[in-house]
């Protein structure tokens, strides 16, 4: 039986302790306690809903917690199994509320399946990482073990993602006769052929042949992040929205003091703020809808597919708290093969 002494905090505990609950142990559910009992949990989506809503890791888990988690006693077996149609893991109580266990899709036996297609966007030329991209292309630069690309679709894998596309233009060809020698043979890649640029979301059209018929993650083919896709998935489709922006955090420290001003007159100085922003990071999940109603073969980048969708006022936002580095530099290049 599997520990979970670790997945339990009090109700005093921080965000930042709950992140790290989530990122370690073997069940993604924290367990928050008062006295003992159990009085609430934690999943990925309550911490980014947190995260939102401009709280910070030094918030309470109190704040965003579940406060009527779905719970089980050990002997509903049958129970159980309709909660974990819906849920991912169950935490089991006795009859005092006290923390027996936790069981997950995995433990029952209950098969989940991310009916979801990959689009790698692997066509660009990378010349901010010129001399390295002359001669290979972008997505096959190595890091410690694997270039960038197959890095990439590893991390997929292990949310069971394994239907795959590929779009392709500078150096097409390297990449497939790449991935002819280099893949696991349960992984389905199928490469999408850009004749001329197609800005960054034409190719998505090229998906139109394949009757794609489930949402689609779009991943820039230079980003890598520790992302739990099939969080990103869940919640694309829990909320019914046409877009999903992935985006992380990113920190600026002004390296002045600031001044405020009301009516000409000075009322504040801010010494060096640190200034935070929600930046796009490179992933999407896009619903076929979306995909089936762009013009065939024609350039157009991923803004102007999001402003549309804002329009129907049907486009959502995933934060992230994981890793994430866009290899859009040298600089950028070097941190990742660490």
């Amino acid at each position: 039986m599997i520990d979970i002494k670790k997945n339990i905090l009090s109700i005093n505990s921080k965000m930042s302790d709950a992140i790290r609950v989530l990122q370690e142990c073997h069940y993604k559910l924290v367990l928050i306690i008062d006295k003992n009992k159990l009085v609430g949990t934690i999943t990925d989506g309550d911490i980014r809903r947190g995260l939102l809503n401009n709280l910070n890791l030094e918030n309470k888990c109190s704040e965003i917690m579940n406060i009527k988690p779905k719970s089980a006693k050990e002997y509903e077996v049958s129970y159980i199994r309709d909660l974990l149609q819906t849920h991912s893991y169950i935490p089991i109580v006795d009859s005092s509320n006290n923390i027996v266990k936790i069981v997950s899709n995995d433990d029952m036996q209950i098969e989940q399946k991310n009916k979801c297609s990959i689009l790698i966007m692997a066509g660009g030329k990378g010349e901010r990482l010129h001399p390295l991209t002359l001669k290979t292309p972008k997505p096959l630069l190595p890091l410690q073990k694997k270039p960038i690309i197959h890095e990439i679709i590893d991390r997929l894998y292990t949310h069971n993602l394994k239907d795959i596309f590929i779009s392709i233009h500078y150096k097409g060809e390297v990449i497939k006769n790449y991935f002819e020698e280099n893949l696991d043979k349960s992984i389905n890649v199928k490469f999408l052929e850009e004749n001329e640029p197609l800005g960054t979301a034409g190719s998505l059209s090229l998906l139109q042949p394949n009757n794609i018929t489930s949402p689609v993650v779009v991943i820039n083919g230079d980003v890598l992040t520790d992302i739990n896709y099939s969080e990103l998935i869940n919640y694309h489709n829990r909320s019914n929205l046409d877009i999903t922006v992935c985006a992380s955090f990113y920190d600026i420290q002004i390296p002045f003091g600031t001044i405020e001003i009301e009516n000409d007159k000075l009322v504040n100085i801010i010494e060096k703020p640190l200034k935070k922003y929600l930046i796009n990071a490179g992933i999407y999940v896009v619903n076929p809808v979306i995909i089936n109603n762009l013009q065939y073969n024609k350039k157009i980048d991923m803004t102007d597919i999001i402003s549309d969708a804002i329009n129907n006022n049907n486009v959502g936002i995933f934060p992230m708290h994981e890793q994430w580095i866009d290899i859009g530099s040298h600089e950028s290049y070097e941190k990742a093969k660490k």
